[in-house]
């Protein structure tokens, strides 16, 4: 399979760099947050375009650097260099759709990073330049407790992930590491520590089921990681060498199979796993670049993400936003170039008819051993 991105849609509204894009869970909103200290709500319409349906302001007093939506879709967190998070519910005013803030969390000490829902939707983990992670309870009241500050991470930790089915955490940091973290009878736990990286990690991400994780780094560097069995610990099983050639800052998998990465080279870049092959050899896991964007932003592209579903005509879309102050859509064609050989009986001398995936045919001449 071969794939290009098709610019779709270019929105403007931030007037700072974007930093941080998430879609909510049906696809229908993506939210936004910047350096222009405003969060802004994003409606995405029939011909891929995003109409801006709402915007928070006067929210957090410096940059706000990461948004993440709820799995249930109702509330989104926000992560600012204000050392505070914000939690905000999504509510309709006379049919119009709009934030209203539901909860600031303080205790970091500096910048918060990163948030991110676990897939129940009560567990919120946010981290910090503090060297630290905690992990928030919503109870029923919509009331947030702080249940965990984990600490092992030396220097600044960038981001929070949850694992999409379990309840496991994962952190990234300046000091080159991934960390795995569990929950023993409430008292969480470093379980596993991931190196493999030679610089800080930006981002992680996770596949459909949860059983490989990519990470990225400032070493330009992709690696795969195989989660299936978290007890033995994560298992690095495939590095994406050579195709970024500056910090790839994002990086997210799609539930189609496709990963995207951006960073500080201005481009995005498009990986899908290779089918197994014959041999043993083959058998090894393995990714491919389907396409590259080398200038999709004018300046560092910061976020990436993929609308967690199709179009009802099938169209993938992915989300990107940059230092330009832009939101951009792409659309993921995807076109077959698998060749389909069929034989036929002929009289001499021998030919095969062969048929393309793009209906062209073609009579080659065999040997006579065909």
């Amino acid at each position: 399979m071969s794939a290009t991105l098709k610019n779709v849609a270019v929105s403007e509204g931030h007037t700072d760099r974007v930093w941080s894009l998430s879609w909510s869970p049906s696809g229908s909103l993506l939210a936004s947050c910047g350096g222009d200290k405003t969060i802004r709500l994003w409606k995405l319409k029939d011909d891929n375009s995003l109409e801006c349906i709402h915007t928070c302001i006067d929210t957090h007093e410096r940059t706000i650097r990461h948004v993440c939506w709820s799995p249930s879709g109702q509330y989104l967190a926000a992560a600012s260099f204000d050392s505070t998070a914000s939690v905000w519910k999504k509510v309709n005013n006379n049919g119009e759709i709009a934030l209203e803030m539901l909860a600031r969390l303080e205790g970091h000490e500096n910048e918060v990073k990163s948030v991110s829902w676990d897939a129940s939707g009560s567990l919120l983990a946010t981290c910090s330049r503090d060297k630290s992670v905690w992990i928030w309870d919503m109870d029923e009241d919509e009331e947030f407790n702080c249940v965990a500050v984990l600490h092992g991470h030396s220097q600044d930790v960038k981001a929070v992930k949850w694992h999409p089915s379990k309840e496991i955490l994962f952190s990234s940091s300046y000091d080159d590491t991934i960390k795995a973290w569990e929950d023993d009878e409430d008292d969480w736990y470093c379980s596993h520590t991931l190196t493999g990286h030679t610089s800080t990690v930006w981002d992680v991400s996770f596949n459909s089921d949860g059983s490989k994780m990519v990470s990225c780094s400032d070493d330009n560097n992709l690696i795969i990681w195989d989660t299936k069995v978290i007890g033995d610990g994560p298992k690095q099983v495939c590095t994406l060498s050579g195709y970024h050639t500056r910090t790839i800052f994002s990086v997210d998998w799609s539930e189609e199979g496709y990963i995207a990465s951006a960073g500080a080279d201005d481009s995005i870049h498009i990986f899908r796993e290779d089918g197994p092959g014959d041999s043993s050899e083959d058998k090894k896991v393995s990714f491919s670049q389907t396409s590259v964007e080398r200038k999709a932003h004018g300046g560092d592209v910061n976020c990436v993400t993929w609308r967690p579903a199709k179009r009802e005509d099938g169209t993938i879309l992915l989300a990107s936003c940059g230092d330009d102050n832009l939101i951009k859509l792409w659309a993921l064609e995807i076109s077959s170039d698998v060749q389909i050989m069929v034989k036929f009986r002929f009289q001499k001398p021998p030919y095969m008819i062969m048929v393309t995936a793009i209906h062209m045919v073609e009579v080659l001449w065999l040997s006579n051993h065909c």
